[in-house]
């Protein structure tokens, strides 16, 4: 389906060229890169750039679910948004808690309201979207305590949803990151996850490696950008080293759920995203890892490839919740 062109979102303004070395892009990121503009944060500031990427996200289709509910999750330091959507087929059922991206500064439960529609009837699975706490009003480790919060909740609460398959983690970009970091707690806490799903995921700072200076600008994110989340989000600078802001610093990652990673080819994040689908493989972790070609960053909300891509995902979760995984084993 092409992307509606009638509305464009009129708070984000830069008159930079997209895409100026011409490289293969996929039609549907091409027009993507063409309709939306890049943002400088610094000039839009916060609220008009959250303002900018919620309209952002009317333009797309939503699909028809069976049952939408928005329900209030009694975290430990906040009491979470969350909305809860039951798909339009299946019996037995498993639980996809879904973390937004944004940059730990902006997105929220409305801008992401199309994907999880259709991640809901995709994998047959009940979706829980969370809203977390975003920076700058809420530091670093504030998203991290409501992601695992909501996730144990849920787990607690699985009837309640008709969740009898168990629960999974996902999330996109910051998303990927607290989808990460949760399935490592939750490892460590004794909670067994069925799999974790990572959409080109933040989970190091990483400054140096090819794809994160090839396509530093002009891809949708640029490094001013990445910089400028990671100064909203963390206090100090020592806590770009903490494990739970960059999860490929943990250094154990044996017994970690089976793993999708999905990675773009034009997307800063490519490289760091493909090289802990290494670490999880390397230890034992079951790992299916994909790079969508001609795509950059952000491209899972597009039309076209990004419904390709949550067509996919959806049926890996519906494989996970519904045949017995072999347990994992180490690499020799």
């Amino acid at each position: 389906m092409p992307l509606n062109r009638t509305k464009r979102p009129t708070t984000l303004i830069s008159e930079t060229p997209k895409n100026p070395i011409g490289l293969p892009l996929y039609p549907e990121t091409k027009g993507f890169l063409e309709l939306v503009p890049e943002v400088d944060p610094d000039k839009v500031g916060v609220d008009a750039f959250r303002k900018g990427f919620r309209e952002s996200s009317q333009m797309l289709p939503k699909e028809p679910v069976d049952h939408i509910e928005d329900v209030r999750i009694p975290g430990s330091q906040y009491e979470i948004p969350a909305r809860v959507y039951s798909p339009t087929m299946g019996e037995r059922s498993g639980g996809v808690l879904y973390f937004h991206g944004g940059g730990f500064v902006i997105g929220d439960v409305e801008s992401y309201d199309p994907f999880c529609r259709t991640l809901a009837n995709a994998s047959r699975s009940v979706v829980i979207s969370v809203d977390y706490r975003l920076a700058p009003e809420h530091k670093f480790p504030a998203a991290v305590n409501d992601a695992f919060d909501s996730v144990t909740w849920v787990l607690k609460n699985a009837g309640r949803f008709g969740i009898t398959e168990g629960i999974a983690v996902a999330g996109d970009s910051s998303g990927g990151n607290l989808a990460a970091v949760s399935a490592l707690r939750c490892r460590d806490g004794g909670v067994n996850l069925r799999a974790q799903v990572l959409v080109f995921p933040f989970v190091s700072f990483d400054p140096v490696s090819r794809s994160s200076i090839e396509y530093a600008d002009n891809f949708f994110l640029t490094a001013k950008q990445g910089a400028w989340f990671a100064a909203q989000y963390l206090s100090r600078p020592e806590d770009a080293l903490n494990p739970m802001f960059s999860p490929a610093l943990a250094g154990n990652f044996s017994g970690l759920p089976p793993s999708l990673v999905i990675t773009a080819e034009y997307d800063p994040l490519r490289d760091q995203g493909e090289a802990y689908a290494d670490m999880l493989a390397k230890a034992g972790v079951m790992v299916a890892s994909i790079r969508v070609r001609g795509a950059t960053h952000g491209f899972i909300a597009l039309p076209g490839i990004g419904g390709d891509t949550c067509s996919m995902i959806g049926g890996y979760l519906r494989k996970t919740f519904h045949y017995q995984v072999p347990e994992s084993h180490p690499t020799p």
